[in-house]
């Protein structure tokens, strides 16, 4: 089976499509930026479990000499899931620090993987870029952290084909589930757990929040296209899960978590404040199924939460 050489694995939705990868056939490794030790808390717990089904290379961030040799160890595919991301969420994000530390070192890369018969290069993407979310014709990117994202995936395309490697791009909306931490649903289980209502403060924004297994799986249907002789030299992936209103996926988890955690699950819809983001940010290729395993995914959901709430971590931040 391929060898795929997968960056960012250690973070939430990375460690889903590593196992997604792993459990597919193919061979991953997933270097890491820091040591072992460094890591604590949910990132310790997921470096773990991503420790049982691919094989981890520590301090090996991606501009360095140790990833490069091993981007030249004949890989198939080059999965770049890794992103500049501190402070990705402030208006004064510094997009062109973060296009140039995400591209530092990525044609020395990108030459050593194409000297060694690599085949394929995939760019994650975010619905937040210009051009994405089904934005409309000449649409700018949501944020300046959007802006950067834009910028770093279309080098990394020219970079890719100009060496004759297969383009992906694999665009993301919003996964949750287990072993996410600070997102959406985390500010709702933090009040669920305090028996207040949950918070939702942007109720009218039309958003795409797709389960995070689904997720790991659309990124396997990716790969394998690219990976496929016959198959296209580029193609962008942009799965999608539940489509609508945060405040009706708010109604969602609360209908679904409720009688699983015994909890009276309130929400509470704060007014809509002016807009600072385009209303709707959703992706176009449907994953949710009439046969998808829903009740196993809703039960571990609320397991984790569960253990997470009793240990005391989920009164870190949102």
């Amino acid at each position: 089976m391929a060898k795929i050489l997968l960056t960012g694995a250690s973070s939430f939705s990375g460690l889903w499509i590593a196992e997604a990868l792993a459990a597919a056939g193919y061979q991953v490794t997933a270097p890491v930026r820091r040591p072992w030790a460094y890591y604590s808390g949910l990132r310790a717990e997921r470096i773990e479990r991503l420790a049982t089904s691919v094989e981890v290379v520590f301090e090996a961030p991606f501009a360095s000499s140790v990833f490069s040799e091993l981007a030249g160890d004949g890989f198939d595919l080059l999965a770049h899931h890794a992103a500049d991301i501190p402070n990705y969420r402030s208006a004064d994000y510094d997009v062109m620090d973060g296009v140039s530390r995400n591209l530092l070192g990525a044609e020395v890369v990108f030459s050593a993987f194409a000297k060694a018969g690599g085949k394929a290069v995939i760019a994650t993407g975010t619905a937040f870029e210009a051009g994405e979310g089904q934005a409309e014709p000449g649409d700018l990117a949501v944020s300046p952290y959007g802006l950067s994202k834009t910028l770093t995936n279309e080098a990394i395309r020219h970079f890719a084909r100009w060496r004759g490697l297969k383009f992906g791009k694999f665009v993301i909306a919003g996964p949750f589930g287990p072993l996410e931490e600070g997102r959406f649903g985390w500010s709702l289980f933090q009040r669920w757990f305090a028996d207040e209502a949950g918070l939702v403060r942007t109720p009218r924004y039309i958003r795409d929040n797709i389960p995070v297994p689904l997720l790991g799986k659309a990124y396997v249907l990716l790969a394998g296209d690219l990976l496929n002789a016959a198959g296209p030299d580029q193609k962008i992936a942009r799965p999608s899960g539940f489509v609508g209103t945060q405040e009706a996926f708010a109604h969602l988890l609360a209908r679904e978590m409720s009688p699983r955690l015994g909890l009276a699950c309130r929400i509470e819809a704060a007014p809509q404040p002016e807009l600072i983001e385009p209303l709707v940010r959703v992706n176009s290729d449907p994953w949710i199924t009439t046969d998808w395993p829903a009740v196993r995914f809703w039960d571990d959901y609320a397991a984790y939460y569960q253990r997470v709430a009793s240990s005391g971590m989920l009164s870190g931040p949102a």
